[in-house]
């Protein structure tokens, strides 16, 4: 409720003195317009008239090097509120009540001071309004006003606020740089995979890491891969997994049977999955795999996600603890927002957009599968580029690192020869034998990296059990 509603004769702060004062000052000592420009904006004044007025007084200072009183009758003689004003005679008035230009900057901070109050209680009858509203959900209200607060605390900050001294971060940080050498402490979180830990440095706070390929080439692998083992190796931390494609059990399947490596005879995820029935020896090896699940993972399966959904769910999950990392599978299959005639470019750019805006506000890494065009598939060589990203334009802008996880072997499979009864021709045996040589081998294409190199990191990828590992030299 709007506090005037209770109170009718509560006004909402305004210091009219203020800029009445200031706009003397700067008509009549141009030059402290370098004193307050960063300091106060023509929105800040309370007077729609002043506004206008501090608008033309600044352009013609910026232009002409003063605020003449023939220019600005000359600009604002059709204002409505000219006359009222006073004309070129009000003008003249403000000269003569005009303070001291030595006080321009502590008129300004009053003046942006009173303005911030206005936006702060018009903010709190919106919040109010947004809570009684039936169409938007507790969580899409606190999110909306969270959004406003913050665009007005950060328009609202001294220009000198939003500096950082160079000397002061470059101490700072060689001060971290110190400690991270002393202690081996990783600059991100680590995963086990050198195509992350090498590349990019471990999964950084506050950013996105896109994991694109078509299908067959191992994505949702090692999105599972890289969040199980970060998982394992940092047990402080907790991490999230968000599938719009699987069900709890597919994954759980997966990660079973990944555990179960070192067992003699590993359990294939497609015989968890009641391809065949499962002997004894399996249920001992799932059973002694199970106690290795990381507890410090989560994992949710609901299809129709929204960027909204995912946030709600990334602040719990900070309430409950350190949360490092989000992965989400994937973004086509995210709930998109409404596109009120814009086209699906502009739809996927502000969902990347928020993405991005809520690994650096919640200080994570959220690891975001995406999909290729088919374009890859009409190419003689398949290995993919940042171009062959649907929506490339934001998702590229967005990302911090894109890595495409290859596997040649996918498309080889696809071009077997015709084999030849006679055996005279070698072609169909020389397929096999690539064929099998590049079984397990997987490329991860790092295609932009903000924070190191790109390339292309080899693994090792068992397809049957789900596992991506280094690949070991021969």
């Amino acid at each position: 409720m709007d506090p005037r509603d209770q109170n009718p004769g509560l006004s909402l702060p305004a210091n009219l003195e203020a800029e009445q004062a200031l706009l003397g000052i700067l008509l009549y000592e141009p030059t402290a317009l370098r004193e307050v420009q960063d300091r106060v904006s023509a929105a800040d004044f309370s007077e729609p008239f002043y506004q206008r007025l501090f608008a033309a007084a600044c352009e013609g200072i910026q232009q002409q090097g003063q605020a003449d009183s023939a220019l600005l009758s000359g600009k604002l003689a059709n204002d409505p509120a000219w006359g009222d004003f006073g004309g070129a005679a009000g003008l003249g008035d403000l000269i003569e009540k005009a303070g001291s230009p030595k006080l321009a900057a502590d008129y300004a901070l009053q003046i942006a001071d009173a303005a911030i109050r206005r936006r702060l209680i018009t903010m709190g009858h919106e919040a109010v309004t947004r809570a009684y509203a039936d169409y938007l959900s507790g969580f899409e209200a606190i999110a909306a006003t969270r959004a406003a607060l913050e665009d007005a605390e950060r328009g609202s900050a001294p220009e000198d606020a939003l500096f950082v001294n160079a000397n002061d971060a470059a101490l700072a940080r060689m001060d971290r740089l110190e400690i991270e050498v002393a202690t081996g402490k990783p600059k991100g979180i680590q995963t086990g995979l050198s195509s992350f830990d090498k590349r990019l440095g471990g999964l950084m706070p506050g950013s996105v890491i896109v994991l694109a390929g078509r299908p067959g080439m191992g994505k949702t692998a090692l999105l599972g891969n890289v969040l199980y083992g970060a998982a394992i190796m940092n047990s402080n931390k907790l991490f999230a997994g968000f599938s719009l494609e699987m069900d709890t059990d597919q994954l759980n399947d997966r990660a079973l049977s990944r555990l179960t490596v070192d067992e003699d005879q590993p359990v294939s995820f497609s015989d968890i999955a009641k391809v065949r029935p499962l002997t004894s020896f399996d249920l001992a090896a799932l059973h002694r795999a199970k106690n290795r699940i990381p507890r410090n993972l989560w994992l949710r399966d609901r299809a129709g996600v929204s960027v909204e959904d995912v946030a709600r769910a990334v602040w719990a999950m900070k309430r409950r603890g350190d949360l490092g990392a989000i992965g989400i599978d994937y973004l086509q299959l995210m709930k998109r927002p409404a596109l009120a005639g814009r086209n699906e470019a502009s739809a996927i750019a502000e969902m990347t957009g928020a993405l991005k805006n809520l690994a650096r506000e919640a200080k994570i890494s959220i690891l975001l599968l995406s999909q290729l065009n088919r374009s890859v598939e009409s190419r003689d060589d398949k290995r993919p580029m940042l171009s062959d990203l649907r929506e490339s334009g934001s998702i590229e802008q967005d990302a911090d690192a894109v890595l495409f996880p290859y596997r040649e072997v996918y498309y080889l499979q696809k071009a077997e020869p015709k084999p030849d009864p006679t055996g005279m021709n070698g072609a169909h045996f020389e397929w096999e034998m690539q064929v099998e040589s590049l079984r397990t081998h997987m490329d991860v294409i790092v295609a932009k990296n903000r924070h190191g190199s790109e390339g292309a990191e080899p693994q090792s990828y068992r397809a049957e059990i789900d596992l991506i590992e280094d690949r070991r030299a021969a």
